[in-house]
C-alpha cells in the first residue's frame, strides 16, 4: 500500500492554474534574456500564452509534469517486510522420534492419529510463534540429530516438522544425547537466555551420557531444561526421569496426556519464555520519489524538445 511521508505537498496542486489566472504578460522585450524554450514555458502561464494557440497534448504535459514533481515532493513510500526485534533467546527444541511414539493414542481433529503425528500439528504454531528468538529444531531416538539450526526464520522451521518420520534417528531414546547436542548447538554468548524444549513419551535407554549427567551439565552452561511428557499414559520411572530432568536444569516438567494438554502447554511455555512485542512494528521502507523525479523530467524533456520544434 502506498503512503505519503508529506501529504501536504498536494495542497500545491492548484497553483499553476493560479499562476495562470493571476500573472500578468511577460513583456516581449524584457530585459532580462530567457531561452526560447523556457520563454515559451513561462508565457504559457500568462496573458500572451494564452491568447496563443496551444495544442491540447502540451496542457497535458505540463499538467502531468506538474503532478509528478508534486508526488515526488510529497514523498511517495510503500512498507515492506516487517524488521524482526530480536529478543536475545535461543530456544531449541527437541522431538523424540523413537519407535514408541507411533502409539496411536491421540486424537487430533476428531480422528485417532500417533503421537508424533499430534507433535508435528501441534508444536507448528508454537514454533511460528516464537519470532524474535534464534529458533532450532533437533530429532532424536537413539541417536540424535540438528534438523534445523538455529535461526530466526521460524516458518522454515516449523516447515521441517513435516519432515520428521518415526525410526529416522533410530528406534530408541536416548535422552542424555539429544540434551547433549543442544549444549554443542547452543553455543555460548550474550544471548539473554538459552532454552530446550525436550518432547519425549517418558521412556529412555540411556547411551553414554545419562540424562541426569546431561542436565547438569546444561545447567553449567546456563541452559534451562523444560520437559514435556507426552503419552497418554507415562511410566512412573519415565515421567520421574523427564521431571529429575527438568529440575536438574532450572526448567519445568509437563505430562500432556491428550492434544489439548500439549496445546496447552505450549502455550505455558510461551508464557515462560515470552517474545517482546514492540508497541509498534518497524517495516522496511522503500522510498518511490526517484521514480515520480524520474517521470516528471521525461515529461519535461518532452516539453522542451516540442518548443524547440516551434521555435
Amino acid at each position: 500500500m502506498m503512503e505519503l511521508l508529506r501529504p501536504w505537498a498536494l495542497v500545491l496542486l492548484p497553483l499553476p492554474f493560479l499562476a495562470w489566472r493571476a500573472l500578468p504578460a511577460i513583456a516581449a522585450n524584457a530585459a532580462l534574456p530567457v531561452p526560447a524554450p523556457i520563454r515559451g514555458l513561462m508565457a504559457g502561464l500568462s496573458d500572451q500564452g494564452r491568447r496563443r494557440r496551444r495544442r491540447p497534448e502540451d496542457v497535458w504535459i505540463k499538467a502531468l509534469g506538474w503532478i509528478l514533481l508534486l508526488v515526488a515532493l510529497a514523498g511517495p513510500y510503500s512498507r515492506d517486510s516487517i524488521l524482526l526485534t530480536p529478543t536475545g533467546r535461543d530456544l531449541i527444541i527437541a522431538v523424540d522420534l523413537s519407535a514408541s511414539m507411533e502409539q496411536q493414542d491421540m486424537v487430533l481433529g476428531g480422528a485417532s492419529v500417533p503421537r508424533y503425528v499430534a507433535v508435528r500439528e501441534l508444536l507448528k504454531d508454537f514454533i511460528k510463534a516464537r519470532r524474535g528468538d534464534r529458533v532450532g529444531l533437533i530429532a532424536y531416538g537413539h541417536e540424535a540429530y540438528l534438523v534445523a539450526p538455529l535461526g530466526y526464520d521460524v516458518d522454515a522451521v516449523a516447515a521441517v516438522l513435516d519432515e520428521l518420520e518415526i525410526g529416522l534417528p533410530g528406534h530408541r531414546t536416548d535422552l542424555g544425547r539429544a540434551i547433549g547436542l543442544a549444549i554443542k548447538t547452543i553455543e555460548p554468548g550474550p544471548s539473554a537466555s538459552r532454552v530446550l524444549v525436550l518432547l519425549s513419551d517418558g521412556e529412555d535407554n540411556s547411551g553414554e551420557l545419562t540424562g541426569f549427567d546431561a542436565a547438569d551439565l546444561a545447567a553449567q552452561r546456563g541452559i534451562r531444561v523444560h520437559t514435556i511428557g507426552f503419552a497418554s499414559n507415562i511410566e512412573a520411572d519415565g515421567a520421574e526421569v523427564l521431571r529429575n530432568i527438568a529440575r536438574i536444569a532450572d526448567g519445568q516438567f509437563f505430562w500432556a496426556k491428550t492434544t489439548a494438554d500439549l496445546a496447552a502447554t505450549s502455550r505455558t511455555i510461551s508464557d515462560m519464555e515470552p517474545t517482546e512485542r514492540p508497541e509498534e512494528e518497524n517495516h522496511i521502507l522503500r522510498d518511490w520519489s526517484l521514480y515520480a523525479v524520474a517521470l516528471a523530467l521525461c515529461a519535461l524533456a518532452g516539453l522542451v524538445v516540442q518548443e524547440i520544434r516551434k521555435a
